[in-house]
């Protein structure tokens, strides 16, 4: 199991790597940083279970940095350690979902009993997970034997989503629908079409919501509700990682 402390204050990072009993909790790696862009270069070469984080730092805060985190490796347990005692800023750390809103300074022995409780969180979140998996393995294989046709639920599920784009689609009903398991499910999509269930989803909605921007009828909002993105931001984004131009943009283009 492995932890990351941020901070750029070396005598609080060292402080902390001196006083906290590390062999004692069993962590594997306990690595630090001193900014936001040293850290996500660690979350991108090692997988981090817990993260404590200052909120002020070089460059972006860590409340950016835990959303960084939510959105690149949603399993982290992220602490926050600083010395502002501010409501909007813990208002932000439980909107984040962060476990815990510490003040400098702090005892070792409670930051102790805190990574502790955090530890297992992730050790039982992981214990969860492997019950999931067994069960879903064990579905898997009675569909396998039962329905034998593969083909057939992937059929099944690229139909299903054809039908359903507009709604919230998960990954695990979709699999349910079609008496498979989730990573079953996913396996076959890479197989057929080289991207994961999610994946594919993304790319019908935007599929689609270019064929209906070309439509002199429907605002760029009505498009985006149509194809099941909630949120205008997010779909702007996403559609122009695709097609290279915004909504409007390819509208205005598509219409001449």
């Amino acid at each position: 199991m492995n932890i990351l402390i941020v901070d750029d204050e070396v005598l609080a990072v060292q402080g902390m790597l001196d006083g906290v009993n590390w062999e004692m909790l069993g962590f594997d790696h306990v690595l630090t940083a001193g900014s936001y862009a040293e850290a996500v270069n660690v979350f991108k070469n090692t997988y981090i279970d817990i993260m404590i984080s200052d909120i002020e730092m070089p460059g972006e805060s860590g409340l950016r940095l835990i959303e960084y985190v939510n959105g690149h490796s949603a399993n982290t347990e992220c602490i926050i350690l600083t010395c502002h005692d501010e409501f909007d800023y813990a208002r932000t750390a439980v909107r984040l979902n962060c476990i815990e809103y510490l003040l400098k300074p702090i005892r070792y022995q409670k930051l102790t009993e805190i990574i502790q409780q955090a530890k297992e969180k992730v050790e039982n979140r992981r214990r969860n997970e492997q019950i999931r998996q067994y069960g879903e393995q064990y579905i898997d294989s009675l569909a396998r034997e039962t329905r034998g046709d593969t083909v057939n639920a992937l059929d099944t599920a690229v139909s299903y989503i054809d039908d359903h784009l507009a709604e919230e689609l998960s990954v695990r009903d979709l699999a349910s629908t079609c008496y498979v398991s989730a990573d079953h499910l996913t396996r076959l999509f890479k197989k057929r079409f080289g991207m994961t269930v999610s994946e594919y989803i993304q790319d019908k909605r935007l599929h689609l919501a270019g064929e209906l921007l070309r439509r002199e009828d429907l605002t760029i909002s009505m498009v985006a509700n149509t194809v099941g993105f909630g949120n205008y931001s997010y779909f702007t984004e996403q559609f122009k990682k695709k097609y290279g131009l915004t909504p409007r943009e390819f509208q205005k283009q598509s219409r001449g």
